[in-house]
């Protein structure tokens, strides 16, 4: 029986959960068997990578939308190709001889090359998943991820007797490219890869390359609000402070970002697409009201869970010195129903095809964020108004997704 979107959502879920755990075990295992420095210099250099490769991260969305459009995805995935193959060229470039020089890696060149050849061509296919709308395969990829990279730490290290950062890039472009296989055979009943060849770019080709653009400007936008609250700290206020939010209340709150907020993209994103196009209002209608009871539920535990158990919480997994972090956590609570909603939202109107107007929501996400700070700075010193800025910039891009979600229904036309 063919599974609903809700159920492979809510098995997304689940798949985020053993995912996390697997990879914070997976991390704590590396701590006791790989030197600090060593392991510190991996993750900055696997960060790097990964955000050489942002503009693959931004193009899944209007490969989602353009393909469930046109059902054409010859032009699209050549001209993704030809996308990943200049963002390789100037990671080869400039990226990878940067981090092996200024970092002083004791590893040869070619595990670099391996490791940044690996993560795009796993990019590259898990697009075409969400793209194809494979979600079982989305899952069960996610599922194997964390298990694929134990494996290939184990070989590496305990059989081919690698050391080090050596065996951390074994197991990081080994597992990539297992994930990578593991993608083709599974979407192989799909048209074969289309050959190399210039592509004629014509209006929906460029109306394409546009939205990719966009939505890459937009997924940045977003993660630039974290990465600024992170600068406020560091720029106002004491290291204690900056250890509160840095250790305690920023892996919390993506930790629920990743398990609530991703599989909203990855999962009712193409859903969404597919029913707009097909003009399927009350299929809309009931995924957006089953979205927002899931969102009240999730955030109303996350609230009675911070604020009845959250000290506890935090001084069991944590030293005591970091009991300031609740603060920071009771105040965030009640805003993630905003973070949710507003998932749903950018994904319905990014769905629609307005990739724009989802560029500006993000967008004046940093400019809430930034006048509610200065704002709040001015009758207050404590180091809560960095919270008190990023539920303000939460509540206000729900409220500009609002206006926009409702004037696209209005207008009930599609939106190019």
């Amino acid at each position: 029986m063919k599974k609903t979107i809700q159920q492979h959502f809510y098995f997304s879920i689940g798949i985020g959960l053993f995912s996390v755990f697997m990879g914070f075990g997976l991390k704590i295992f590396l701590a006791t068997v790989i030197a600090k420095n060593d392991l510190a210099l991996y993750y900055t250099a696997i960060d790097i990578f990964s955000f050489s490769l942002l503009v693959l991260i931004g193009f899944r969305s209007s490969m989602v939308v353009t393909y469930t459009k046109l059902k054409e995805d010859k032009g699209i995935l050549k001209i993704f190709r030809y996308f990943i193959l200049g963002a390789i060229l100037i990671s080869w470039a400039f990226v990878l001889p940067y981090v092996k020089h200024n970092f002083n890696l004791e590893v040869d060149y070619w595990y670099l090359v391996a490791t940044i050849l690996s993560m795009s061509l796993y990019l590259y296919l898990s697009n075409q998943l969400a793209m194809y709308r494979l979600y079982s395969v989305m899952n069960k990829t996610s599922f194997i991820e964390p298990l694929l990279s134990i494996i290939w730490f184990v070989l590496a290290f305990y059989v081919s007797g690698a050391h080090g950062l050596q065996s951390l890039f074994i197991m990081s472009s080994m597992s990539s490219l297992s994930l990578s296989l593991y993608i083709y055979i599974y979407k192989r009943n799909k048209p074969n890869e289309p050959i190399i060849k210039r592509v004629i770019l014509d209006e929906e080709m460029k109306s394409f390359i546009k939205k990719s653009l966009i939505s890459t400007l937009e997924f940045s936008s977003g993660m630039i609000l974290i990465y600024l609250s992170i600068f406020f700290f560091n720029h106002y206020y004491s290291i204690d402070e900056v250890g509160d939010f840095q250790v305690v209340t920023k892996p919390i709150l993506m930790y629920m970002i990743t398990l609530f907020v991703f599989p909203v993209f990855r999962f009712l994103l193409p859903e969404l697409s597919k029913l707009y196009y097909q003009n399927e209002k009350e299929a809309i209608i009931k995924l957006k009201f089953w979205f927002y009871r899931f969102s009240f539920l999730v955030s109303l535990v996350f609230i009675v869970s911070i604020y009845f158990f959250g000290e506890e919480l935090i001084a069991f997994l944590f030293p005591e010195q970091y009991a300031g972090a609740y603060l920071y956590l009771s105040h965030l609570s009640f805003f993630f129903i905003f973070i949710m909603l507003n998932a749903y939202q950018i994904a319905f109107i990014k769905a629609s095809g307005a990739f724009r107007l989802a560029l500006y929501i993000r967008l004046s996400g940093l400019a809430f964020f930034v006048i509610s700070f200065y704002l709040t700075k001015l009758y207050s010193e404590s180091s809560i108004v960095v919270v008190f800025g990023l539920d303000i910039a939460y509540l206000g891009m729900f409220l500009f997704s609002w206006i926009v979600e409702r004037n696209i229904n209005k207008k009930n036309v599609k939106i190019s």
